[in-house]
């Protein structure tokens, strides 16, 4: 996958995942915040690694 599309692609995801979760935790859901940063700041570098990694494939 293009380093662009899975830019686009992971914010995209992200974002609409966090938008369902506040519509859940507005619908009387509780929500665990604490899980939830953990989840990202693994996705973020996860995707941190990827980009590096696709990055190496030019050196």
């Amino acid at each position: 996958m293009d380093i662009f599309t899975f830019g686009l692609v992971a914010t995209g995801l992200f974002g609409g995942s966090l938008v369902f979760i506040s519509m859940l935790e507005n619908a009387g859901l509780v929500i665990n915040h604490s899980l939830i940063k953990l989840i990202l700041e693994f996705a973020k570098y996860g995707s941190i690694l990827y980009l590096l990694k696709e990055l190496t494939k030019f050196i």
